[in-house]
């Protein structure tokens, strides 16, 4: 038996000799299919963003948002908790247009118009959109109806 593992080793160390001499470096292997959904591409970019790996976390936020909306929704979030305003609102204009039925994403650009204090008007209407997407959801209109709230004192100073 133990001859047989020593053999066994020596024929994989010769196709790899023999491969390498062919022109390649190192044998690769290549992915032809993401095994991941975009759902757990998201799970997991939010699990490195938690930890602080905000690279990674972007990584994996672009490859969902080749599939689904909440991709850039998602990088935006990101982007705005980091202070880096144009790149969220580039990222939420990319949600609505990939998904013109993501509430989240115009009711959160209107929140980024909102902090910035600019834009309030086109803000209002990116919320009542978003409000009016969920109306069916009391949860999402809570949360919705706050920025309105907020949008609608900083436009009466």
């Amino acid at each position: 038996m133990f001859l047989k593992v020593k053999y066994g080793l020596f024929s994989l160390f010769l196709i790899f000799t023999f491969l390498c001499t062919l022109g390649c470096s190192m044998p690769q292997i290549v992915v032809l299919n993401d095994p991941l959904t975009p759902e757990e591409h998201l799970q997991l970019g939010l699990s490195y963003e938690k930890k602080g790996l905000l690279e990674e976390a972007i990584k994996q936020y672009k490859e969902a948002s080749k599939t689904d909306a909440r991709g850039y929704l998602f990088l935006g979030n990101l982007f705005l908790k980091e202070g880096k305003y144009d790149n969220a609102e580039e990222n939420y204009k990319k949600a609505i247009k990939k998904d013109n039925k993501l509430a989240d994403a115009y009711n959160n650009l209107a929140w980024l118009y909102c902090i910035k204090g600019e834009r309030l008007e086109e803000a209002e209407g990116l919320v009542k959109k978003a409000i009016e997407l969920e109306k069916d959801n009391k949860d999402r209109l809570k949360i919705y109806e706050d920025t309105l709230e907020k949008i609608n004192k900083i436009k009466t100073k």
